[in-house]
């Protein structure tokens, strides 16, 4: 009996892994650079066949994915999980999409300019910031000072998303303007000025791209420095816009 069940474990694991690599992979938010979008501790789904399918485990066995079809590219606003230029295969990033190829990026000071014209942003002010400042799991280590901090509603094309400045940082210097080639991806974090982006490494092929992330299925937090564990089911279905 034991001998026919291990066949039936072994094709069940090699299912669910070939689910996980070709069709929905979970993944976990591990730094501030998508605040106030996601939190440190959010789980998301990310669909990997978004833009294409690929043949599954291949990224295992080459430098990327072996793609079945040619999908729909990433477009403006889309929040993406890939490998950054600066790190190995081992490495996801994930980052929201702002110029696509042919667009011409540019910031000056905290604005961002897309093919010569200033992104929209509005200021979330009065009690909606408080609430959304005051939120479990913002800032559960204190590092940010709350009078520094703006929130912002940026729209790229039809995509409306958080923005998040803080005015102790003066931001990342780089006002040339960048077109962005064939087959690459300008990224930036919401966090605007806590993250690490394509203002730092540049922009990022398509082939690096892993899939979109578009839901929030678990969110909990645990500091092993103070044994504090933080558990979040409000934030449980939360679609990523």
């Amino acid at each position: 009996m034991i001998r026919k069940q291990i066949p039936l474990f072994i094709l069940l694991v090699t299912i669910i892994l070939g689910i996980r690599s070709s069709i929905i992979e979970p993944f976990r938010i591990p730094t501030r650079s998508m605040l106030p979008t996601l939190f440190i501790g959010d789980f998301l789904f990310v669909n990997k066949f978004q833009y294409a399918f690929h043949v599954p485990f291949s990224e295992v066995f080459a430098n990327r994915p072996w793609y079945l079809n040619e999908g729909k590219p990433p477009m403006r606003g889309d929040v993406v999980i890939f490998t950054p230029p600066e790190a190995g295969q081992e490495s996801l990033y994930i980052k929201r999409v702002v110029g696509i190829p042919g667009d011409r990026i540019r910031f000056i000071g905290k604005n961002l300019f897309l093919n010569g014209n200033a992104v929209v942003k509005n200021e979330i002010t009065g009690t909606e910031r408080e609430r959304m400042l005051a939120q479990k799991g913002f800032d559960p280590e204190g590092r940010y000072l709350p009078s520094k901090l703006h929130l912002f509603r940026e729209t790229l094309d039809s995509n409306t998303h958080l923005v998040l400045e803080d005015d102790s940082f003066e931001g990342i210097r780089n006002e040339s303007e960048i077109v962005v080639p064939e087959d690459h991806f300008f990224v930036l974090g919401d966090n605007r000025d806590d993250t690490r982006d394509s203002r730092v490494f540049g922009v990022i092929s398509l082939h690096s791209i892993r899939g979109r992330a578009f839901a929030i299925w678990m969110s909990h937090r645990v500091s092993f420095s103070d044994s504090h564990w933080s558990f979040r089911p409000e934030r449980i279905g939360k679609l990523i816009q």
